[in-house]
């Protein structure tokens, strides 16, 4: 028995270093025409995030033996170290755009090649640090879950297609893109989970009815084809440290409460961006988050 039990949990590690692998694999080959440093430092941050989402794993109880704990949290120290990396290459692109190369070559070039004011710009002096630029709300969700699609299909593994459906929401939300990848990849990896012989996870993104006294406002539709939330957990799932499995007695469920902070964390970004998600089950079966954004204006 306890030989067959340890078979099973290899199994289960070498399916899971399998599927970073292929996280890892797909942003790291993730090309566009005409790529831009933003375009780059956009896949940076989703790979930075990721990170942060399996150190959130390595800390979970029993993942890691005791004398080992501390490597999660030494991971956690690089991949913040990798955040302030890509803040700074952001930074150091933005002032090369800025730079007057007239002003910066002042020995060879006269005052008639500055700007209109034929002064040259105050140049930085050598111990003079750029503040690091903040996270910069999204202005076009639609196009930020599209760009978050490759990263979320390798996330789920070969096993599960996902499906996304995009039906409006091209509009700017207080929300960042780093935070949504971050809401992005708890949900489907959770869903992932509900079902290991594999399944369909659809993504559905719509904007909702409005009223002449109601903003304009979008929904995203996450579902999967597992065996659905078990009903006593659907009011409590967004609790911090609550767990589905001490309801559930040991029967099939929606795996994805039992990480306690996950889905606390993804409702606390949501409603600091003035929405709100639910968790529901599907009549066909499975179950569906739904997160409500309202447009960044309203």
């Amino acid at each position: 028995m306890a030989e067959t039990q340890t078979q099973q949990m290899m199994g289960r590690a070498e399916a899971e270093r399998r599927r970073v692998e292929a996280v890892v694999e797909t942003l790291a080959m993730t090309h566009r025409a005409g790529e831009s440093l933003s375009d780059l430092t956009h896949d940076a941050r989703n790979m930075v995030t990721a990170l942060g989402l399996y150190c959130d794993l390595l800390e979970e109880p029993g993942v890691l033996a005791e004398p080992f704990v501390h490597y999660g949290n030494e991971l956690r120290l690089v991949a913040a170290a990798s955040r302030r990396l890509i803040e700074k290459l952001v930074t150091l692109d933005t002032d090369t755009k800025d730079l007057d190369l007239p002003a910066a070559l002042g020995r060879e070039l006269g005052p008639d090649r500055w700007p209109m004011t034929g002064v040259p710009p105050k140049p930085r002096r050598a111990n003079e640090r750029a503040e690091p630029m903040p996270p910069t709300p999204i202005q076009n969700f639609a196009a930020e879950l599209i760009a978050n699609r490759n990263l979320l299909a390798a996330l789920a593994g070969p096993r599960i297609q996902l499906n996304l459906v995009s039906e409006g929401g091209a509009f700017p939300v207080r929300l960042t893109g780093e935070d949504l990848t971050r809401i992005l990849v708890n949900l489907v990896k959770n869903a992932a989970e509900a079902m290991p012989a594999g399944g369909t996870i659809n993504l559905t993104l719509r904007e909702l009815p409005t009223r002449p006294d109601t903003p304009r406002s979008l929904s995203l539709a996450i579902e999967d084809g597992g065996p659905g939330i078990p009903e006593p957990a659907i009011d409590r799932i967004f609790e911090a440290g609550f767990s589905t499995r001490a309801v559930s007695s040991g029967d099939p469920g929606w795996p994805g409460a039992h990480r306690g902070l996950g889905l606390s964390i993804t409702r606390s970004i949501v409603e600091a961006a003035g929405g709100r998600i639910l968790a529901q089950n599907r009549t066909s079966g499975g179950a569906r988050f739904v997160l409500e954004l309202p447009h960044r204006g309203s």
